[in-house]
């Protein structure tokens, strides 16, 4: 019974971590929408810089604070070279290729879920609609400054925090109540994190992909490389997309190519050449190592209580219960968060 308590009193834990996240995120966007820039690459730069105070370090200052217990002997140890480095590195094709598969079958049901909705008639719902499915035209960067800022943070900070806060904290509290069990838990809490249907998929699939690895290895190290991998080739086309010449090509700005723009597009095609490539052979391999993979099952020293009972537990408790309110509100474009503080503010 001492097990279980102390199993309830993590997912308490656990439940507040992510509901100051989600809070955290919005008050983020409200202060955003209250700020008007009048230069468009200060007010993108903006947007980034506020979203790695306020949904990576609030978050992981509270959730070290609040699982510091839990994580107090473990947190030294997270960044420690373990022996299979390079093996775990090694798996980059097929991990990409798996989230790249995720990510298509998620598109695929937008797509679908768009088709269906196509009678959205009003200006708000198709806007909520887009927040939710089509968030990558939200962030594309309106000239190669930002391209490049948007880069660091993909590869840099995204990387180190997510797999910090993720990996290093909410798997190091729950694995004491079996690997299996926390891999799925993190990875689950790590898809609910990006706040929308379009990323949520193949961040899930990635989050028990990178939680598998890091307790593989017993190090965030791998998972954080592997990371910063797979952003650096969003990355890297979002460089491409930053330039005037690859944004009139693609969104058919301009019907002209100038003889100087030939090369860009020449080498942007190469790139998305050998995009597909890796993605293929990624998808091929990932076949292949999850036909090989050790299956993890309830172990460590919580063996008294089903899968089943746990995972009752963590999304019934208060907290738990409120991360998931405030999840359903992002994923839906936090309609339910901005009329609360459309009415705040409108009394006051």
């Amino acid at each position: 019974m001492d097990s279980i308590k102390a199993y309830k009193k993590i997912c308490i834990k656990i439940g507040l971590v992510m509901t100051i996240f989600f809070l955290s995120g919005i008050v983020c966007s409200a202060v955003l929408n209250a700020i008007e820039f009048e230069n468009e690459t200060t007010g993108y730069i903006a947007l980034l810089a506020f979203s790695a105070v306020f949904l990576y370090f609030i978050p992981i200052i509270a959730a070290t604070f609040i699982l510091r217990n839990e994580n107090q002997e473990k947190l030294p140890a997270l960044y420690k070279k373990p022996p299979r480095l390079v093996k775990a590195i090694g798996n980059f094709p097929a991990v990409y290729g798996l989230g790249q598969l995720t990510n298509l079958i998620a598109l695929l049901v937008a797509w679908l879920i768009a088709k269906s909705v196509q009678n959205i008639n009003t200006a708000e719902q198709q806007e909520t609609f887009e927040r939710s499915f089509g968030t990558m035209n939200s962030i594309i960067p309106p000239n190669i400054t930002c391209g490049i800022v948007l880069f660091i943070y993909m590869v840099f900070a995204a990387a180190i925090f997510e797999e910090f806060f993720c990996r290093g904290i909410i798997l190091n509290a729950l694995k004491p109540y079996g690997n299996g069990f926390a891999i799925i838990i993190s990875g689950f809490l790590f898809g609910i994190m990006h706040g929308n249907f379009q990323q949520f998929f193949y961040a899930f699939v990635l989050g028990i992909v990178f939680a598998y690895i890091t307790l593989q290895t017993g190090s965030i190290l791998a998972s954080t490389i592997l990371h910063a991998s797979f952003n650096s080739i969003a990355g890297i086309i979002m460089l491409f997309i930053s330039t005037q010449t690859i944004q009139n090509y693609l969104f058919s700005k301009s019907q002209s190519v100038h003889e100087d723009s030939t090369m860009l597009l020449a080498v942007f095609g190469m790139f998305i050449a050998l995009l597909f490539g890796l993605i293929i052979t990624g998808i091929a391999l990932a076949v292949r190592t999850i036909t090989r993979i050790k299956v993890y099952k309830t172990d460590n020293l919580f063996t008294e209580i089903s899968w089943r009972r746990k995972t009752l537990i963590f999304f019934t408790s208060v907290t738990g219960f409120a991360m998931m309110i405030l999840a359903v509100d992002s994923f839906s474009g936090r309609v339910i968060s901005s009329l609360i503080l459309k009415a705040v503010f409108n009394e006051t």
